[in-house]
């Protein structure tokens, strides 16, 4: 194991997969259960991607967090990983099934050369935030916009980042909503967490979907079709 990983921790902040299903519909009202067992999935997947890495890997989900507000939680969890030894925290969410090992060890190489890194998610956040212990500052950082659209163009674009010597890794999305959820079965190429989408999410309307009803079958989600369109919109 080599020195950059062994002075290096992957944070998986994130909540637990039953907390999760309480703050998110991706399966319906009356499917909670579903996307409970859904975002087991997603953090099992998640701990497997980074523990490959061969860095040491801190899961903090709610039982752990400490603080009232998000960004207060998330720089607490930043500050004890670095009161523990460690010169660099990278931290990733449980929602971003597209991560993986390689992108990982790109980050992990990064941050032997650079103060902070970002890997920017589709909706203006981030899905991976990495910072050197000496680069951290944790009421600035308890200041960001968390939770908000404008993260990661404030984190670029003013003070916080001035003079840190920074990296962005590539754009992945995370799982938040049904459009994004019916995104990633769609074009992903995991049959397993694939089949669970298209038979579990039988029926949903959204108004993005222009009003559509999407129908779906669990004909529709045999393991030939993943490669197509994942719905078929009728009149509503």
């Amino acid at each position: 194991m080599g020195q950059a990983n062994t002075n290096t921790a992957i944070l998986i902040f994130s909540l637990s997969a039953r907390r999760e299903a309480e703050r998110k519909t991706l399966f319906g009202k009356r499917g909670k259960k579903t996307t409970e067992s859904f975002f087991d999935m997603l953090i099992e997947l998640t701990k497997t991607t980074a523990s490959r890495t061969g860095a040491d890997v801190v899961v903090v989900d709610e039982h752990q967090q400490k603080g009232r507000s998000f960004g207060e939680r998330y720089a607490n969890a930043f500050q004890e990983l670095f009161d523990q030894g460690y010169d660099k925290v990278i931290s990733i969410g449980n929602d971003t099934p597209d991560l993986t090992s390689d992108i990982l060890g790109e980050a992990i190489g990064q941050m032997q050369q650079n103060d902070l890194l970002v890997g920017p998610s589709s909706d203006g956040g981030v899905y991976l935030l990495g910072m050197h212990r000496e680069f951290f500052k944790l009421d600035e950082f308890k200041a960001l916009p968390w939770l908000q659209s404008d993260l990661l163009k404030t984190m670029l674009g003013g003070s916080f980042s001035k003079g840190a010597q920074t990296h962005c890794l590539e754009e992945l999305s995370d799982i938040d909503t049904v459009r994004q959820l019916l995104q990633f079965a769609y074009s992903s190429e995991d049959a397993v967490l694939v089949d669970f989408i298209l038979n579990h999410l039988l029926v949903y309307t959204d108004r993005t979907f222009k009003g559509a009803v999407l129908l779906y079958t669990n004909d529709h989600a045999l393991s030939s079709y993943l490669r197509g369109p994942p719905a078929f919109p009728v009149a509503a």
